[in-house]
Parts: structure tokens; sequence; C-alpha cells
């Protein structure tokens, strides 16, 4: 995720896609579309196969990682992802010491989407939720970052008794000003979505993915082969472009809904943010969810960007040790 300035959108694509659709000249989007390769980004995902397993909650198919023993750990990703993003490093340090689940959000990844209310925090936690349930884990320790941990926050608010605490890094939880960008409305919408979204998907270059990733990282460097192990031909499928897009589109919505709540939270919060993080900025969101829920614990990384999990991982590790003492 990245900002429109003071709110969460899909990092710097924004401007490299308008330009490209302004380049179209007179070309409709589906003529665009019908210029893009037919099997463009799906001939390279087969490099990318699940990693995990399967699991279906009404009708939403999930893949999930799940590895070690102990107090259960459930990590969830932010927009633009899947659980590789996880799985590059921080998710086998967690394993460690305690049991982790990782899933693809619903949409995402190689998770399905649901029917209906596919872009709702709260839809999305009950099926990861119903799911966790099936794999044995009745109550967890929820860690949720960007757009996770508006997930994770819907999580704690809607079925409190199976959350042991939550760790937000980067979290998305209150409105902002201003919008999420021109193309989030045309790739979620019914009508030009499926046009748009794979033309998005097929034309994006490596280094229009080294670029925007490089920005998600500023002002720290992309860790050494964590392009390569996430796997951005997942994030590039049209279905899923068309998800995130309305992830992300409708997310201020439904956290205008969810902040009047946060008071309600009784359970060891810990929000950890990088003081430099110009995609979810600290001063709109953890800094008012701080204030929003008693007893929190407000960490702030001094000099760090919007990915905290990788860039300062024994920072996370404290976190989730503190709440598991029941010291945040």
């Amino acid at each position: 995720m990245s900002s429109t300035g003071s709110g969460p959108r899909i990092d710097a694509r924004r401007v490299s896609r308008r330009r490209l659709l302004q380049g179209a000249g007179g070309l409709s989007l589906a003529a665009l579309a019908g210029c893009a390769p037919e099997d463009g980004v799906k001939d390279q995902i087969v490099n990318y196969p699940p990693t995990g397993d399967f699991i279906t909650r009404d009708g939403t198919r999930l893949h999930y990682e799940m590895a070690g023993q102990g107090r259960a750990v459930i990590l969830i990703h932010g927009a633009s992802g899947n659980l590789r993003d996880w799985t590059y490093r921080p998710y086998a340090e967690i394993a460690r010491t305690r049991r982790v689940l990782a899933f693809d959000r619903p949409g995402l990844g190689f998770s399905s989407r649901p029917a209906t209310r596919g872009d709702d925090p709260s839809e999305q936690a009950r099926l990861m939720r119903e799911a966790a349930r099936g794999l044995g884990i009745e109550k967890a320790i929820i860690v949720g970052h960007s757009y996770g941990g508006a997930v994770a926050l819907a999580w704690a608010l809607d079925a409190p008794e199976s959350v042991d605490g939550l760790v937000l890094l980067g979290a998305a939880s209150h409105p902002w000003e201003g919008g999420v960008g021109f193309l989030y409305g045309l790739a979620g919408s019914p009508v030009t979505g499926p046009a748009v979204a794979r033309a998005l998907g097929s034309f994006a270059t490596e280094s229009f993915v080294e670029r925007t990733v490089a920005r998600i990282f500023a002002p720290q460097p992309v860790p050494v082969g964590y392009i390569d192990h996430v796997g951005p031909p997942i994030a590039l499928q049209p279905d899923t472009i068309r998800a995130n897009a309305a992830d992300v589109g409708n997310l201020k919505g439904y956290l205008r809904t969810m902040a009047p709540r946060y008071a309600t939270l009784r359970m060891p919060v810990e929000i950890l943010h990088g003081t430099a993080d110009t995609t979810v900025p600290l001063k709109v969101h953890s800094e008012p969810l701080a204030k929003a829920v008693d007893g929190s614990n407000l960490v702030r990384l001094d000099g760090v960007g919007h990915m905290p999990h990788h860039v300062a991982t024994p920072a996370l590790l404290a976190a989730i040790d503190r709440v598991a003492q029941g010291t945040a």
C-alpha cells in the first residue's frame, strides 16, 4: 500500500498506469486490454505456485501456510500482497517459538474471493477466523500489516473472544482526507474493471515493479531476493488487481464505521509504526489509534518506512512477546 498524501492506496502504480492509459491516445480501455498478451501474466505465474495448503469456508477457498508449535500467531498481509510477504523471513522467525499461520487474504494470492462483501475487512476476518478454527486454532495473537491491520482490527472488534492480542504494523486504522486515485474506480468497476485490470497486469514491467517495491520500503533498501520471493505475477493477475482495487477503494468507508468502536478493545494491543512511513502515515492512523485504545502500546520506529516486519523484525518479535506475556 502507499499513500495519496494522507491515506493508503496501491503503491506507485497510479502515476505509471495513468501515463500508460494516456499514452493509448484514442484507444478505448477495452481495445488497450485487447492489445495485451492473452496469457502474459498467466505464463509467468507458473514460476510461483501455491506454497501451502487450502481450506474452504462458506464457499471461499483460502490458501495458507502453518508451522511451529506453541501459542498461535496469525499473520495478515497488506494490499497488493500475499502470504509470501510474510514467508520471506518473519514467518520462520516467529515459528521458532510459536505456532504461526499465514493466509492469502480472500481474493489475493491464491485465495478465492467470496461472492458478496469481499471488500469488507470484517468479512475477510470472519472467513480467516473460521478457517483458523477448522485448523484447530480457537484463539491467537493477530498480526496485521498495512491493510491487513484493518482486517486484524475488524477481527478483534467482531470476535474479541478469539483474540489473545493484536500486533499492528503500519496499520490503516482511520479514514483520511482525499481519495485513493482514479484508477481504483476504473479497476474496481464491474463495467471497466475487467479491461483495465487485464491491461494493467499485462503491461507492468520488471523495472516498474522494482521501483514500486523500492518506494514501499524507502528509506530502507529492498532486501536481496525479496521481489523474487513474493512473486509479482501473483499480484498482477487481473482478478487480483480488481479485488485489491475494491479493497483499497472502499476501505475508508469501512474504517469510518470501525473507528468509533476501537475504545471497546480490551485485549493487549501493540502498535508499531515507522516515523518515515509515507504509505500509511503515522499521524493519520497509529497515533489516533493509540489514543483510542486504552492501554495500547505505540512504538515509534525512528526512520523506518512502511515495511517494519522486514527491516525491524526484532521489534516485531518483541511486540509479540509482550502481547503473549500480557504486558502490552
